[in-house]
């Protein structure tokens, strides 16, 4: 074998071990970008599943002022659980039924809010919960995710249905983390309904 022969083996060589380099790293940036999102969303849907299980007087805000909720937290709010040892307060904006004197409308956003517009330009208040450790969420201390939660609670009864007491509830939601070099960010929205029927 010659010394030709062996630079030219050595070149290939190092030519497919790159090509399996850079898969290696592809496929490991996918699975972690794969594992950010499911627990980024896992947490907002856990968020979500609690205002959902808030009994209607409570889902209600009372503008009374938690005894336990941080000073810069000012009603009206939603306390709320990040896992077992974490709680949060979460703003909202709240809409009081329209009348004939005073006529408004639902101000939760119909649509998902563009990634560049801010809370303060949609009519909301930011609950940005900072960089939430990865652990809270999976046990791996390897990311962060960065969360901010926008919450409508709107009055929006019908009376000529016989409906006296409905809540329009809006979350807008944003989180973002680092995929490689690279911010990934992610904005959804989830809307549901709480009533009360006349009897």
């Amino acid at each position: 074998m010659t010394l030709v022969e062996v630079m030219v083996a050595l070149f290939l060589m190092a030519t497919v071990m790159v090509g399996f380099l850079g898969a290696n790293i592809q496929s490991r940036r996918i699975t972690e970008s794969s594992v950010l999102h499911a627990a980024a969303t896992s947490m907002i849907y856990g968020i979500i599943e609690q205002i959902k299980q808030l009994d209607y007087v409570t889902l209600l805000p009372n503008y009374e002022t938690d005894p336990f909720a941080p000073t810069a937290k000012t009603p009206p709010y939603i306390r709320v659980r990040l896992n077992q040892s974490q709680v949060v307060w979460l703003q909202v904006v709240h809409t009081l039924p329209s009348t004939e004197d005073a006529p408004t409308t639902p101000q939760g956003p119909t649509t998902t809010p563009a990634p560049t517009a801010t809370a303060a330009s949609v009519g909301a208040i930011s609950n940005f919960l900072g960089a939430i450790p990865l652990s809270t969420v999976t046990g791996t201390t390897s990311q962060q995710i960065n969360l901010d939660i926008w919450v409508w609670i709107d009055e929006i009864p019908d009376a000529g249905h016989d409906v006296s007491e409905v809540k329009k509830v809006t979350v807008v939601y944003t989180y973002s983390y680092l995929d490689g070099s690279v911010e990934r960010i992610v904005r959804d929205r989830e809307v549901f309904l709480r009533t009360r029927f006349d009897q």
